[in-house]
């Protein structure tokens, strides 16, 4: 038997064994089925301010780009602008960073989510749920928001190939999406 949930406007199926002494579910129409009081499960999120020791690891991150960029390219600092998308990506085109090194791609994730901040107006927040607490960027006082620490880590986890510039313009057509 399956079930259908709907978690964070989401649809989730689940199967589920079914014994003999619960009766067969109702069969629904597609009219009865859009109308159907789905269970609901309110997701818990908790947004504030980041703390003193998110800031420091946001930091220490971009420190890190800044000094791997100024060791295998000798450009000194970053502008903080769209215009170090092409920079980041003399980073890849180079191989300065290994698949399995998380760590670099969430500090790569930072900058980038930087770039963000100034071009779109963004902000960084803390974004508490269930799961885990993450950095993010948020927009305005709304539950719009962008994670770009991970945007990178997980790409490269599945062997995904990406280019800076494609990568900016996917996330800032969202951006301008939520924004209006």
């Amino acid at each position: 038997m399956k079930k259908i949930m709907v978690i964070g406007g989401i649809f989730l199926m689940q199967s589920f064994a079914v014994h003999s002494q619960q009766p067969s579910p109702p069969q629904l129409t597609i009219e009865e089925l859009e109308a159907f009081p789905f269970e609901s499960e309110e997701e818990r999120v908790a947004i504030s301010e980041l703390s003193v020791m998110q800031e420091f690891a946001l930091d220490s991150q971009r420190k890190e780009i800044e000094d791997l960029v100024a060791r295998k390219l000798g450009i000194i600092s970053l502008k903080g602008d769209k215009s170090d998308l092409e920079v980041l990506q003399l980073l890849l085109e180079k191989g300065a960073l290994r698949r399995d090194d998380v760590r670099g791609w969430q500090s790569l994730g930072i900058v980038f989510g930087d770039i963000l901040v100034m071009e779109h107006g963004l902000t960084w927040i803390s974004y508490q749920d269930d799961l885990a607490k993450s950095k993010a960027l948020r927009w305005q006082k709304t539950d719009n928001y962008v994670f770009p620490v991970t945007f990178f880590s997980k790409r490269v986890q599945f062997k995904e190939n990406f280019e800076m510039l494609d990568a900016y313009d996917e996330i800032s057509k969202k951006i301008i999406s939520f924004k209006n």
